[in-house]
């Protein structure tokens, strides 16, 4: 059998072309023509204009559950209650609930019973909460005595987190009729607890419930001491008549974000 021997020349030139051959491969894996990047590339583009695409969508969606149509006998009411059903984007209760926010004011629109309609067939807390304050801000705190009540029950949990999320819950009524639930728990055991009802107190009471901060200001925990003084200094100059109706600026400032990923 007889081996074939190459020249160096050969041997050279075929170094030569593995080399080039080689770095046109790698050329082309680490920086491919436009027209082939990879997956991954193409989408890294998408998302922004999806969500600008998307942000448009959400504000029709709020426009059209604000308005009646012709050949659409639902009521405002049933509209964002079938609005709520049949969709699961996150923004659906903070759409939901900036509608009511909007209609709070006009009872024409979205009437006294369809919000108590509507609460009914609600279990998103935050939903039921501005349902609740659109009526408290027309007069009637049926619905909002109500949601305290049922959030109160939270106050009962063995759970310290538990506690602290009915807590900030009640918070974000602004309403004094949440204030004498929340008393209770400035003598909670876990200082996180109390230090959340402090908060809440603060966020709802008015000027009656100063005397349930006064043994709190000197506490031997510094936190406690410093935020009890910090609330007092909050609700003494709040009428007993303060907070016994919501306001439309309470309902706006609890608002859950429409942002994504908030």
């Amino acid at each position: 059998m007889t081996i074939r021997r190459y020249s160096r020349h050969q041997l050279l030139l075929a170094t030569c072309v593995g080399a080039a051959l080689g770095f046109g491969a790698s050329t082309l894996i680490f920086n491919p023509p436009a027209h082939h990047k990879p997956v991954a590339a193409q989408a890294a583009v998408l998302p922004a204009q999806q969500l600008q695409h998307h942000a448009v969508d959400l504000e029709q969606m709020r426009k059209d559950l604000s308005t009646r149509f012709i050949g659409d006998p639902r009521t405002l009411g049933e509209k964002l209650r079938d609005f709520v059903a049949e969709n699961a984007i996150p923004q659906t209760i903070p759409i939901a609930c900036k509608v009511i926010a909007d209609l709070a004011e006009n009872a024409d629109a979205l009437g006294n019973q369809e919000l108590d309609v509507l609460y009914h067939n609600q279990t998103d807390a935050d939903l039921k909460r501005v349902i609740a304050q659109a009526l408290s801000l027309r007069g009637d705190n049926r619905l909002l005595d109500k949601y305290v009540g049922e959030i109160e029950k939270g106050l009962s949990s063995d759970t310290p987190a538990e506690r602290q999320q009915a807590l900030q819950l009640l918070a974000k009524t602004h309403y004094a009729g949440a204030a004498s639930v929340i008393v209770p728990a400035l003598e909670d055991r876990d200082t996180s607890v109390k230090l959340d009802a402090l908060l809440a107190l603060r966020a709802t009471g008015n000027e009656s419930h100063t005397p349930y901060l006064e043994k709190l200001r000197g506490d031997a925990d510094p936190s406690v001491s410093w935020l009890a003084n910090d609330a007092l200094t909050s609700l003494q100059y709040l009428s007993t008549k303060a907070r016994t109706r919501v306001t439309s600026a309470d309902i706006a400032a609890e608002l859950p974000s429409l942002a994504p990923g908030s």
